[in-house]
């Protein structure tokens, strides 16, 4: 693996990462669709990660027009050392260079820390602080951040602490959805918070939230993905009851909420990614029937049909991942291919269809 600044990697030559990549891992005649190729690994493993797409710094050319995606970006997540085991590392993956570097880290060290490209800027929104006093102590934090290599600056905080949920832009604003909440006046540990089924959404230009009709199923550790100008909740779990498959739709004109095809199977702990207008799920983890397991299982979901299909399995299994869609490819990231903090990788595939 090689690592990069961002400097650096605009000085390098373009072209060179279909020599540093693996083989695609294509499936056969009568196998699901889908093809996997492994690429270079992330700088350290890291799992409990949500990653968006940003892009570089730059000219935007005579039509003044913003520069595409072209970075993954990650920041934060559990890492498998150290004294709490909690990053504030910030690293991005530039697919012409198959490489990695390093931006500007987080003010603070969080692990879940959802990030979100709205309006050309990059967001942490929530998470979970750790130290001797516990390791899931919640916060509400926003950051924002213009460019790679700049200054994170705080905006105005959601409402109350909220983590694992889903968080996704959608007409210029920042949805935040469901996930965990303090049940109490403690916010230390796992056992201190409940799911929850708030929906805010964050104004940049007032750079204040406000509150929309709530999701309908409460839970944690699920994916989101917005298409056709709608967004999906997809499966995750909950406190009482285990995984759950349950899709869910937003319109954010007439703030309502539609179910959808449950997934195949009850995954929490996902990825998803939306690529040629579909949505593609990726891992997650269960916990009953005991000892658990880690899924390898991916899936395709076609909102014109409502129908869900299995595409090509990852060749890694993993949870805590994230999933990240770039030009005509899906990057899968990170995670750990054991029930809870044990395997944690820094393994990065792409997936194509």
């Amino acid at each position: 693996m090689e690592k990069i600044n961002r400097r650096s990697a605009l000085l390098g030559g373009a072209g060179f990462a279909a020599g540093l990549a693996g083989a695609p891992l294509r499936a056969h005649a009568n196998e699901p669709a889908g093809a996997w190729t492994p690429l270079s690994d992330m700088p350290f493993p890291v799992q409990e990660i949500y990653p968006a797409p940003f892009r570089k710094a730059g000219n935007p050319g005579p039509q003044l027009r913003p520069n595409p995606f072209n970075l993954l970006v990650n920041a934060g997540g559990l890492t498998p050392g150290g004294e709490f085991n909690v990053t504030d590392a910030v690293t991005f993956y530039d697919p012409a260079y198959d490489a990695w570097g390093y931006g500007t880290p987080l003010p603070r060290p969080r692990h879940h820390l959802a990030l979100v490209n709205n309006n050309g800027f990059l967001f942490g929104v929530g998470g979970f602080a750790r130290d001797a006093r516990g390791g899931w102590q919640m916060r509400a934090d926003c950051w924002r951040l213009r460019d790679i290599d700049g200054i994170w600056e705080t905006m105005q905080p959601l409402p109350h602490p909220q983590a694992e949920l889903v968080c996704a832009s959608l007409g210029g604003y920042i949805h935040a959805v469901g996930g965990r909440a303090p049940s109490g006046s403690r916010n230390a540990q796992w056992a201190d918070h409940i799911d929850t089924d708030e929906h805010w959404y964050y104004d940049p230009a007032a750079n204040a939230w406000s509150q929309l009709a709530p999701l309908p199923t409460p839970r944690n550790s699920a994916a989101g993905a917005v298409v056709n100008g709608v967004l999906y909740v997809i499966g995750g779990r909950t406190v009482s009851e285990g995984n759950t498959g349950a899709v869910e739709v937003y319109d954010a004109q007439s703030d309502r909420w539609a179910s959808a095809s449950p997934m195949p199977k009850a995954q929490g702990g996902l990825a998803a990614a939306v690529l040629n207008g579909k949505i593609y799920a990726f891992g997650g983890e269960y916990f009953t029937p005991r000892p658990g397991g880690v899924f390898a299982e991916a899936w395709e979901y076609n909102p014109d049909t409502d129908k869900w299909r299995a595409v090509a399995a990852m060749p890694r299994r993993r949870h805590g991942l994230g999933a990240v869609a770039l030009g005509d490819a899906i990057y899968v990231m990170g995670g750990a291919g054991q029930v809870g903090g044990e395997g944690t990788s820094a393994a990065l595939d792409s997936f194509e269809i």
